[in-house]
């Protein structure tokens, strides 16, 4: 175990603090592309036990003294939606005032150990006053359910509005988790029942559509409440058929259907996201097909005219399913995966490891307990 932690302390601590910017015209048909002039940045996340009353050892002390010893400077922030706020009467938002505490002492206590900046992951939904679903991640469905939709929209944004304005310490704001993930229970129908393989599914096309409508309106609220904070794309699971999403999101984007209930349509996907958010494991694959699939999902946005997003990678990093010769395997294939981001994809702004720590006193299943650097 030491051997590892050595590994991975060393080999994290080579990471310098970096950005990402777009450069001037530079190439033959005058589009932009992005070109990182340092090392990329690095972050981190933890599931602190103070927020969701899981592995006891990872606490918002522990976790924030961890974080400094080892210089992480970017920290995914939890702030599910439904923990955050009530919802009353006329869809009136109204903070919930021990969780809005927790997160104002998460972000004091973090910068006091040298994060610098905190990606808000908005992880779960909330939703309409009045309106019962059947699973949490059920969405209204614009087809059946158009006015609900519409005040679910909207109410989203707005929520992420008010924490963008509670909480100018954010600097980016990653609208969901992973609304991509095939059989995921997030973005499903009404009638939908958590852990069912069920009809109550959209298609990729249809999530596209309905995510592009989500990040316009989100993307309004946020910079009118801090015009400096970055909003991204969802963090992309780019998982099995969902390596496509982010050009059907172009694609949604450019059809000028959106959004969706408004008399104009705009399709200029600056108005929609300011960066890339994506997540990837090595698992089994070789180091240059985990780059080939990145590269590949990443340059979506040069397929659509939209050359120079910076990108941040919100989930990487490996889980040892308990296996001791896994676990240095994984440590020594730290500092290789770490040279690809810093030399083959200059477009990447930072990598956020998951986890921080292994589950000891909780468990979901054997892949999940055991993603800790620690």
């Amino acid at each position: 175990m030491k051997r590892l932690i050595a590994i991975i302390i060393s080999a994290l601590l080579v990471i310098c603090v970096a950005g990402c910017e777009k450069k001037p015209d530079n190439t033959a048909d005058g589009a932009k592309i992005t070109e990182r002039k340092e090392p990329l940045k690095y972050g981190i996340n933890a599931h602190l036990y103070e927020q969701r009353p899981m592995d006891p050892s990872s606490t918002l002390d522990y976790c924030s003294d961890m974080i400094g010893v080892v210089g992480f400077e970017y920290y995914r922030l939890s702030t599910p939606l439904d923990s955050m706020f009530t919802v009353d009467e006329g869809d009136t938002l109204v903070f919930k005032d021990g969780f809005k505490n927790l997160v104002h002492r998460i972000i004091e206590k973090m910068s006091a150990n040298g994060v610098k900046k905190f990606v808000a992951v908005s992880d779960s939904p909330i939703y309409p006053y009045g309106y019962e679903v059947t699973s949490s991640g059920v969405i209204p469905d614009p087809a059946v359910e158009k006015e609900m939709y519409i005040r679910y929209v909207k109410l989203y944004a707005k929520a992420c509005g008010m924490i963008a304005k509670e909480f100018p310490e954010i600097t980016h704001f990653e609208p969901m988790n992973e609304p991509d993930l095939p059989g995921t229970n997030m973005f499903t129908k009404q009638g939908h029942q958590w852990g069912s393989d069920d009809e109550y599914k959209y298609s990729l096309t249809d999530k596209a559509h309905m995510i592009a409508d989500l990040q316009y309106y989100i993307y309004k609220e946020v910079k009118a409440a801090n015009p400096n904070a970055f909003v991204t794309t969802p963090g992309f699971s780019t998982y099995g058929e969902a390596q496509d999403i982010l050009d059907y999101l172009y694609e949604a984007i450019e059809s000028g259907a959106h959004p969706y209930f408004d008399d104009v349509a705009d399709t200029d996907p600056d108005h929609y996201f300011d960066c890339i958010n994506f997540h990837h494991y090595l698992n089994d694959k070789t180091l240059e097909d985990y780059f080939e699939h990145c590269d590949t999902f990443y340059r979506a946005c040069e397929r659509h005219n939209d050359a120079g997003k910076p990108a941040l990678l919100t989930e990487c990093g490996f889980t040892d399913h308990g296996n001791e010769g896994r676990e240095l395997a994984n440590g020594e294939n730290m500092p290789k995966l770490l040279d690809v981001y810093n030399k083959k994809m200059p477009y990447l702004e930072a990598a956020l490891f998951y986890m921080l720590n292994n589950y000891y006193d909780y468990s979901v299943d054997s892949s999940e307990d055991n993603f800790g650097l620690f």
